[in-house]
Formats: structure tokens, C-alpha cells, sequence
């Protein structure tokens, strides 16, 4: 019976940890219900039900499909296009010396010098 007090406080030890960080790296404008301030001391001064209570009512909601909140900033990269990053640089060469034929050869002939 031991073992079940000392998981039980293991448990609550955890999820008071990951709550705490949760809301102190969540952004402000994101939070629910209370401002963020106010969610920290709330998480550390009630270590059982302050914690649970910030998963349910605090935590910022995960951004479900296409839909963007007018409220929530948009971000300095939303104005990019990702066919931007597949462009070829100009310079024409191979991503890995095992894909240049030239170094293949050289490596072929220090390997089999008689060849």
C-alpha cells in the first residue's frame, strides 16, 4: 500500500512540473480564462487542483485545421511561400561525396590502385 502513496505523489509531482512549464512558456495571448500571471501562482499555490485546473480551463486551445483565431497575431512567416524553399541555388553539385561521380572514381582507384 506503500507503493500506491509514493506513485501517487510521483504522479502529482509530474503533472504539477509539466503544468507549471506549460503555462510559463505558453504565450499570454493564447491563455484562457485568466491571465498568465495569475494561472503560475495558481498552479503553485494549489499543487493538486491548480494544475488540473489549468489543463481544462487555462491551457490554450490546439489550432485545429485552417481556421486562425483574429485574435491570435499572425506570424512574421505567414507572408512566405513553401515553394520558395525548394528552388534550386544556381550552383549545380552534389548533396553528399557519395553522390559526386568524381570522387567515387578517386576513391575507386585508392581502394583498387591496380585497376
Amino acid at each position: 500500500m506503500l507503493w500506491l502513496g509514493g506513485l501517487i505523489t510521483l504522479l502529482t509531482i509530474v503533472l504539477w512540473v509539466y503544468a507549471f512549464f506549460d503555462a510559463l512558456t505558453s504565450p499570454s495571448e493564447e491563455v484562457r480564462n485568466l491571465p498568465k500571471v495569475l494561472w503560475l501562482i495558481i498552479i503553485v499555490l494549489f499543487a493538486v487542483v491548480g494544475p488540473l485546473l489549468w489543463l481544462f480551463l487555462g491551457r490554450p486551445r490546439a489550432h485545429s485545421g485552417t481556421a486562425v483565431s483574429s485574435s491570435v497575431p499572425a506570424s512574421s512567416a505567414d507572408h512566405l511561400d513553401p515553394s520558395d524553399f525548394h528552388q534550386p541555388s544556381g550552383r549545380q553539385r552534389p548533396l553528399g561525396p557519395d553522390d559526386d561521380p568524381e570522387f567515387l572514381r578517386r576513391l575507386d582507384k585508392r581502394i583498387n590502385p591496380e585497376e
